[in-house]
C-alpha cells in the first residue's frame, strides 16, 4: 500500500485496525483505530526500497508485453507470494447494459 500510495502521489495514507464485534460472525466489526502517515515517511520508517516496487511494474509490463494482444486478469494467489496472469474472452466484465446496446445497434443495421 506504500508503494501504491508513493505512485498515485498521494499527501496522506491512512491505516486503519478493525475487529469482529463477535468472533463468530464474518459480518460485523468496529474500528479499532486509524493511523495517518505521509506515504515517503512511512516508507523510510520500513526501509523500503521504492526501487522494487518500480521493478515489479516493470517486471509485470514485460510479462503482459510478452503475451498475445487480448484481455487478461492478474491475480494474487492469497496463500503463496505468487501472481498468475490468466487470459479471458473479450466480454468478460462487461456490463450487461453495454453488451445489449451492441446487440441493439447490430439489429438495427439488418433492418
Amino acid at each position: 500500500w506504500t508503494v501504491q500510495s508513493i505512485l498515485a502521489n498521494a499527501d496522506l495514507m491512512k491505516l486503519g485496525f478493525v475487529s469482529r464485534t463477535n468472533p463468530k460472525s464474518p459480518d460485523s466489526h468496529v474500528i479499532l483505530g486509524v493511523l495517518g502517515y505521509k506515504p515517503r515517511e512511512f516508507a523510510a520508517q520500513m526501509n523500503l526500497n521504492l526501487a522494487n516496487g518500480w521493478g515489479i511494474v516493470r517486471t509485470i509490463a514485460d510479462i503482459c508485453l510478452q503475451k498475445p494482444e487480448g484481455k487478461y486478469v492478474l491475480v494474487k494467489d492469497p496463500n503463496k507470494p505468487v501472481l498468475r496472469l490468466y487470459e479471458v474472452p473479450q466480454s468478460t466484465f462487461e456490463e450487461d447494459g453495454e453488451d445489449m446496446s451492441v446487440a441493439r445497434t447490430g439489429d438495427d443495421d439488418d433492418e
